[in-house]
């Protein structure tokens, strides 16, 4: 035999010892290795957050996404929980909110195959110290409803508030969202009750600030505030009023500095003051002015969104000099009555 057909045998033979290797039962053992595929994503919710926070859940949109996909924050894994080939979400500890600063974040598909994203931005964004607005508060009287809202700035939303020492007046209380609220007991001559309010941020290391407040309870009425010369003195924060009777209107005043710049504004189609209300009520079409200490006008606004929001916005009003101001609410319907409600917003006033 020549060395052609030896050769020719050998390779045959190897063959066919090849094919009978890997065939068992007429089934073949091969596999195919499947490609885990690049990831994509288009967008984070959310994308920003107060430098401080406390662990924040990211929801993650974008495509090619599988089950061991893992968020990346600036190049390094966070926990990750797969939701679908379209989203994942993301936690992220308190300690990468620490500081404000921009950080890259991607997502990452293992091997075999996948790879990273494009990448996005989120941004830790930095935090104006929390600082209190409301420093004092305005005189109650017996049987009559009072309700005022606590107001500060800075520091992370939402705030909480408690009683820190003292007493408020009987049948009043401070709500944990910082309303005091309720209707005075009788007294038999003026009292003040005095107290000190603490406020709370949600910050991952709770920032808190206190401040001594008072309220004076007078023992006679406190009169009707539809002129100047009866207006009602009000402070920076919230006050609850209504417009009544008929044709009512209600002043208030303020001292305010030349220069300050002053927001005022009316809450009341924008409130749900109904149990069970599926949609805001309109209990007035606010007309909202500012005057001088002559009472005459020195701005005033409307709606702020004619035919669909009727409230009314002062907003940044820079004072042209220092002393008293008033603010005059009336609805350019002419009407009145007690659940005519709304709130009077007051920001920028000296305390």
């Amino acid at each position: 035999m020549n060395t052609f057909l030896r050769l020719l045998m050998v390779v045959s033979v190897s063959a066919t010892a090849l094919f009978f290797t890997a065939c068992r039962g007429g089934q073949s053992t091969s596999t195919t290795v499947i490609q885990n595929p690049v990831p994509g994503i288009t967008t984070i919710s959310p994308s920003t957050a107060p430098a401080g926070s406390r662990d924040l859940t990211l929801t993650v949109d974008g495509r090619n996404f599988i089950s061991g996909s893992i968020f990346q924050w600036g190049g390094s894994a966070r926990a990750t929980t797969y939701i679908n080939s379209f989203q994942l979400t993301a936690v992220i500890p308190a300690a990468d909110l620490a500081s404000a600063r921009t950080v890259n974040v991607s997502v990452f598909n293992p091997s075999p195959g996948g790879g990273s994203s494009g990448g996005l931005s989120f941004n830790v964004t930095s935090v104006v110290p929390l600082s209190l607005l409301t420093l004092s508060l305005p005189d109650a009287s017996p049987g009559k409803a009072y309700e005022y809202s606590l107001q500060a700035k800075g520091g992370i939303q939402p705030y909480s508030w408690s009683m820190a020492s003292g007493s408020l007046p009987s049948n009043l209380s401070l709500s944990a969202d910082g309303v005091i609220s309720g209707t005075p007991s009788a007294v038999s001559g003026d009292t003040t009750f005095s107290f000190v309010a603490e406020i709370r941020d949600y910050a991952y290391q709770p920032n808190t600030l206190t401040q001594p407040f008072s309220i004076l309870v007078r023992s006679g009425k406190l009169g009707r505030n539809d002129s100047c010369s009866t207006a009602t003195r009000i402070l920076n924060g919230v006050i609850r009023a209504s417009l009544s009777p008929y044709g009512d209107i209600d002043v208030y005043s303020f001292q305010g500095t030349a220069g300050a710049s002053v927001t005022a504004e009316i809450y009341a189609q924008r409130l749900s003051i109904y149990a069970g209300s599926i949609t805001r009520d309109v209990f007035l079409d606010s007309f909202l002015e500012i005057l001088d200490s002559d009472c005459k006008t020195l701005t005033s606004h409307d709606d702020i969104n004619p035919g669909v929001d009727q409230d009314s916005l002062i907003s940044n009003y820079k004072l042209p000099y220092t002393g008293i101001y008033y603010i005059r609410v009336s609805d350019l319907r002419g009407d009145g009555r007690p659940d005519f409600i709304y709130e009077l917003h007051l920001s920028g006033a000296n305390q």
